[in-house]
């Protein structure tokens, strides 16, 4: 696989990785910074209009809040998981639950104030619920659903050992300093399998939408410390 451009949109990561036929965007980043994606993409000698695909692991604000102005601008393809296409098409979110004091409260107020998490509606070309392969489109790697954070996380996994996980793993320090563990999740054991289907790939490197990247084995030890908890 190329090398990995991780950009920080606000307060969320965008990954860029080029293929064969043009650059694979995932997630597109909180509202209003599309000209900070520019600035990062100008350093790099990439051209925006040079995005081909987009992967949205999971319809949340931050995650899709620049999508329409990049969509407009590249006419790239865009990816979301038939759980969440609706709420894409709409521009709302569904707000998971809170895992720990601080999420149950953010998730408190964003269902108090839903227009403050609204983002410009967009309607995906593609919709799967199921392993997607992405070699049509040049990349070595598929989508696969990654449930638990949401409905319709989904995560991308090269077949070099990259995977790109969205929310289904937060790493931001000092918070995830033993765990991946987010601190929103609608279903905590459909988490813990979407660790387990992580783990069952040849992933080495993990890449989460907050956060630095991390390596298979910290996955490891929060799926065992997980479980562990649950049963």
């Amino acid at each position: 696989m190329e090398k990995v451009n991780r950009i920080l949109l606000g307060n969320s990561n965008v990954y860029l990785i080029r293929g064969e036929k043009g650059y694979l965007l995932i997630d597109a980043g909180f509202p209003n910074t599309v000209k900070t994606l520019l600035n990062a993409l100008g350093k790099k000698s990439i051209n925006l209009q040079d995005i081909i695909l987009i992967v949205i692991t999971h319809v949340h604000y931050d995650h899709v809040g620049n999508l329409k102005e990049i969509k407009d601008f590249t006419g790239a393809k865009i990816i979301v998981s038939s759980n969440e296409y609706e709420l894409l098409k709409k521009g709302i979110i569904s707000i998971p639950k809170g895992t720990n004091i601080s999420g149950k409260l953010i998730s408190y107020l964003g269902n108090l104030f839903p227009k403050v998490i609204s983002y410009p509606p967009v309607e995906a070309d593609i919709r799967i619920s199921e392993t997607y392969s992405l070699r049509d489109f040049g990349f070595n790697a598929s989508i696969i659903p990654t449930p638990g954070h949401t409905e319709g996380s989904l995560s991308v996994v090269f077949d070099s050992g990259e995977a790109f996980v969205g929310d289904t793993c937060f790493n931001i320090l000092p918070i995830n300093k033993s765990t991946v563990f987010p601190p929103f999740a609608n279903d905590i054991p459909l988490l813990l399998k979407s660790w387990k289907l992580l783990l069952d790939t040849k992933v080495q490197e993990l890449f989460p939408g907050h956060g630095k990247p991390f390596d298979r084995d910290k996955l490891q030890k929060s799926y065992i410390k997980l479980k562990e908890k649950i049963i």
